[in-house]
């Protein structure tokens, strides 16, 4: 690797508005349907963050804004009607509001505005005193009797006028002349709930009778209305909580901070996505408790608007009914029974629980109890005295004792404590190890969490704040994971201990933070361990030399292999990564032989051992080894056992190869769907470095597809974390990414830069083993580009590392970048062929690419009728899986050769591309498989609701109507939803 080549060269190394309906009779956009009935739900991921500050700025709300704007352009165009939004106490009503009223002047339309007031609502028509105010001035112009009328009711003369059919239709007659003299009348009601019933039954009555008059009735009420409000036939628009990327987009904004995703799902389930909750919340939380450093408070804090929003009606309740509502506020699982013995342990009578159900702000379903809300119960539990609070969870304790096995007896007893107690922190520990033995990592670590902090003695602490630790990592919470090891460092002085520890840390560091750190940790860890916990350190070993691989630090490998012989229990864990360290090594400094028998053994070692990380590390070895495919289906077997598992905080490295294996056995569609499963994950359990790598996996999965601008997007991205944090790795899969689209496009000389920089030997800036792999695309730009020196010395490295492999994909290439450089068409035919023959067909894009060089190859050599089949089976391929710019020059070679090449869009139809998105390709072929929605939906990271709404859209799309159809399509073309 140190020599100088002879080239000079490294040698390796706003939707307009739409026409509403006549009378805006209640037909509503698909997207607002969906909320008109049932409960609440969270608005769809993806809308833009604008939120409600007190200055009627709007969050989350496109689909609603969308409805607003249908039915403003529906009274514009001369269809008058009413609709009614509604929702619960800072929902964002009357930003809505606020924000129709701007729309409706921009139109051109007269904007009249009310507010319904509590303590106004027993007078009669003092809404509508407020609504028609404006409009006035025009009272003499109505015919006498009317005028009269609503003079009367409005008490704008002496004596008030009984006759309210005459008052409603001198209103309606005053807003249509008001409509017509402008541009429309567009009228907003906020508070509707607390107008008068006479305003109210007015504002219906005009409603009702609105046909081509330019009038528009927008009213807005809290949740629940008034029974006059509740007629069926009223077009209603919910608005309900927003979803956690709205809810994540408001607390940073009103914080300043990024949240932390779990933080953000947390605050959201808690608040049920209240706008107003949420703003509030964004200035209360901590900046740790924000980012994940810190567990929430329990309860939320929530402000003082939304606790005076939510709890208006609660205060007016009597004492027992208040004591029933608290009660299960802090009972979270709606376990009825448990709510009413507590009620009636704390001296009320248990019938309080009935009365808490009539006021309407909890509903009874079976055994369950539950708020109509999550915002409310937040409020209703925050509100009230801590002492108060803790002589509830005591009593909710109490209760709970023969049922003490599901956790919750220990939870209330925490949430009652003062401070340290063994009994309740114990009972809390085996809450935790039962709720990690389901897979409920989060909720383990915040029940080990809150046991440490119960816990005087210091080792007793120091080892629940590790367990938790762990469970808050495999949890993917990374940022809270390094809070506990860092407060349980300030107690620990035990040297394996300490190791733990720091192994914990360097797992952290290795995924989000400055990978030099990364490594520097994890050997020092391992020293720690080599006493007392020999395997730990040798798999601290194993992480450190990830770290070195990420960075691109190769010749760290036999520092670490050194370091794992000197261990000194020869278990089969540390023997294993003695070989593969050392292998890799050996293979790293150009002794593939002894490198090739070393990380042999160590991988039939790992698949005695069995070990996960171990098995992983065996596919890292194998590929050293040149032999991708065998490297990837060992790291996909480790993916799915962590997919099993639950385990986030490695799940998004392990989906980093399984997408891999999906790219290179040319299933587009699957790779680019786990390739972004592993993005988000990786994003939301804040392992930046990890991002980087994913992102730069896209851009080579667009590059192979011919996608330029979206492979740039993702190269440019992932470049720019990874220069700024030395990850070798992804700067130089980028950069490949880049040179592929270069080399696609005919762009050789950029191609060739692109791969030089791939194989620069700086730590953090190349990467060895990505310019192993991309030594066959090297090679090729050197030759293309008139560079025969460099293709040469490209392909003695090739040579080098490759020529013991005389069969599989490795010596496909091999002998394709030979046929390259041979100096006649015939002894490069003779090689294209031998290629082909070689080529196991596990990477289709490989075969086809050589498929493409030997008919380019043929037909020059004037041997048109033998060149059509590999440029037809090429052609085949890359239409098959996409790859645009490659299929379209096999097909002019085919052309080229005498052959009419089928449609360009006929591979793309049959395949479902530019009809299916790659998710959408992912479900329909695992459940063409045989996968169910369930299955489906653990594979992908989704709901099984998500699966079943997608093969809704595909069904039809492919002309069938079951699952037993897909099957059928599968069978008879196994590569259909490649």
């Amino acid at each position: 690797m140190g020599r100088t080549p002879r080239s000079g060269r490294p040698s390796w190394p706003a939707a307009p508005f739409a026409r509403a309906g006549p009378l805006y009779d209640g037909t509503l956009a698909a997207g607002a349907r969906a909320r008109t009935t049932g409960s609440a739900r969270p608005a769809a991921p993806g809308t833009e963050a604008r939120i409600i500050d007190g200055y009627a700025e709007l969050s989350g709300r496109d689909d609603e804004l969308a409805e607003v704007d249908r039915f403003l352009g529906g009274v514009t165009a001369s269809r008058g009607g009413l609709l009614l939004l509604h929702g619960e106490p800072g929902c964002g009503r009357s930003a809505l509001l606020d924000q129709a009223g701007r729309r409706a002047r921009g139109l051109g339309a007269t904007v009249v505005t009310a507010r319904g007031a509590e303590a106004e609502s027993p007078f009669a028509y003092a809404g509508l005193h407020q609504l028609l105010r404006p409009l006035l001035p025009a009272l003499p112009a109505l015919p006498p009797a009317q005028a009269e009328a609503l003079s009367g009711a409005l008490r704008l003369t002496a004596a008030p006028h009984e006759d309210r059919f005459l008052v409603s239709v001198a209103a309606l007659s005053l807003m249509t002349e008001a409509a017509s003299a402008g541009g429309g009348l567009v009228c907003l009601i906020d508070d509707a709930q607390w107008l008068d019933r006479p305003s109210l039954e007015t504002v219906l009555f005009v409603a009702r009778r609105l046909g081509t008059d330019r009038v528009g009735l927008l009213l807005a009420q809290r949740d629940p209305g008034p029974p006059w409000l509740a007629d069926a036939v009223l077009p209603r628009l919910a608005l309900p909580g927003l979803g956690e990327e709205a809810a994540g987009a408001l607390l940073s904004r009103r914080s300043g901070v990024r949240a932390d995703a779990a933080v953000t799902r947390e605050v959201t389930a808690a608040t049920g996505g209240n706008p107003l909750a949420l703003s509030e919340l964004g200035t209360l939380l901590t900046e740790r408790q924000l980012l994940g450093r810190e567990a929430l408070p329990r309860p939320l804090p929530l402000g003082a608007g939304a606790l005076g929003a939510l709890l208006g009606p609660v205060r007016e309740l009597p004492e027992p009914v208040r004591l029933a509502l608290l009660v299960t506020a802090a009972e979270e699982t709606g376990d009825l029974t448990a709510v009413t013995a507590a009620v009636g342990q704390l001296g009320a009578d248990p019938s309080s629980v009935d009365a808490a159900e009539a006021s309407g702000l909890v509903t009874v379903t079976g055994a369950r109890i539950a708020f109509r809300s999550p915002a409310l119960r937040t409020a209703v539990h925050g509100a009230a005295h801590p002492a108060r609070r803790r002589l509830v969870h005591r009593a909710l304790a109490e209760v709970l004792r023969p049922r003490a096995g599901d956790g919750r007896r220990a939870r209330h007893l925490a949430a009652a404590a003062l401070g340290p107690d063994e009994a309740v922190a114990a009972e809390l520990q085996e809450a935790g190890e039962r709720a990690h033995l389901r897979g409920e990592y989060a909720d383990c670590a915040v029940l080990l969490d809150r046991a440490a902090q119960l816990t005087a003695d210091a080792d007793r602490r120091v080892e629940r704040l590790y367990e938790a630790a762990r469970a808050a990592w495999q949890a993917g919470q990374a940022a809270r994971t390094e809070d506990l090891v860092r407060e349980a460092l300030t107690l620990a002085d035990r040297p394996g201990t300490r190791g733990r520890l720091l192994r914990l840390r360097g797992a952290v560091e290795l995924r989000g933070g400055v990978l030099t750190d990364a490594y520097r940790t994890l050997v020092r860890a391992a020293r720690l361990l080599a006493t007392d916990a020999p395997d730990d350190a040798a798999r601290s070993l194993i992480q450190a030399a990830e770290a070195a691989s990420h960075i691109g630090d190769l010749a760290r490998y036999a520092e670490l292999g050194r370091a794992a012989e000197r261990l000194a229990c020869p278990s089969p864990v540390v023997e294993c990564t003695r070989l593969l360290l050392t292998g890799i090594g050996h293979v790293v400094a150009a002794d593939t032989d002894r490198g090739t028998e070393l990380i042999t053994a160590g991988v039939a070692a790992a698949h005695t051992a069995g070990d996960p990380l171990l098995v992983a590390w065996a596919g890292v070895g194998t590929f050293y080894l040149g032999e991708a495919a065998p490297a990837l289906e060992l790291l996909a077997r480790v993916a799915d056992e962590a997919r099993a598992s639950g385990h986030a905080g490695v799940l998004s490295s392990n989906l980093e190869f399984t997408a891999q294996l999906e790219m290179f056995s040319g299933r587009m569609a699957g790779a680019e769907a786990l390739n972004d499963a592993g993005l988000r994950l990786a994003r939301e359990s804040g392992q930046e470095n990890l991002a980087a790598i994913h992102l730069s996996r896209r851009a080579f999965m667009c590059a192979l597809r011919g996608d330029e601008r979206r492979c740039r997007e993702a190269a440019e991205a992932a470049l720019a974390t990874a220069l700024a944090r030395r990850i070798g790795i992804a700067a130089a899969t980028a950069r490949h990414a880049l040179a592929s689209v270069a080399l696609m496009h005919g762009a050789y000389g950029e191609a060739l830069r692109l791969l030089d920089l791939v194989a620069v030997p700086e730590p953090g800036s190349g990467h060895p083993l990505v310019a192993f792999f991309s030594l066959p695309d090297r090679i090729e730009a050197a030759v293309r580009s008139g560079e025969r020196q460099a293709a040469e010395e490209a392909l003695e490295s090739f040579e080098r590392w490759q020529g013991r492999s005389a069969h599989g994909e490795a010596g496909a290439l091999l002998a394709r970048s030979r046929a390259l450089l041979a100096p006649d068409d015939a002894t490069a035919a003779a090689l294209f062929a031998e290629a082909l023959e070689l080529h196991s067909g596990s990477v289709p894009i490989e075969k086809a690419r050589t498929e493409l060089y030997f008919g380019e190859c043929l037909r020059r050599a004037r041997r048109r009728r033998d060149a059509r089949a590999p440029l037809r089976s090429a052609a085949a391929t890359f239409g098959r899986v996409g790859a645009g710019p490659w299929a379209e020059r096999a097909r002019q070679e085919l052309r080229a050769a005498g052959e009419s090449p089928p449609a360009a869009g006929r591979d793309a139809a049959r395949s479902g591309e530019g009809r299916f998105t790659p998710q959408e390709l992912r479900i329909a072929r695992l459940a063409a498989e045989g996968s169910t929605n369930k299955e489906i939906a653990a594979r992908l990271f989704l709901s099984s609701r998500t699966v079943e709404y997608h093969l809704y859209k595909i069904f039809p799309r492919l002309g069938i109507t079951s699952r037993r159809d897909l099957v059928r399509l599968f069978h008879e073309d196994p590569a259909l939803f490649d």
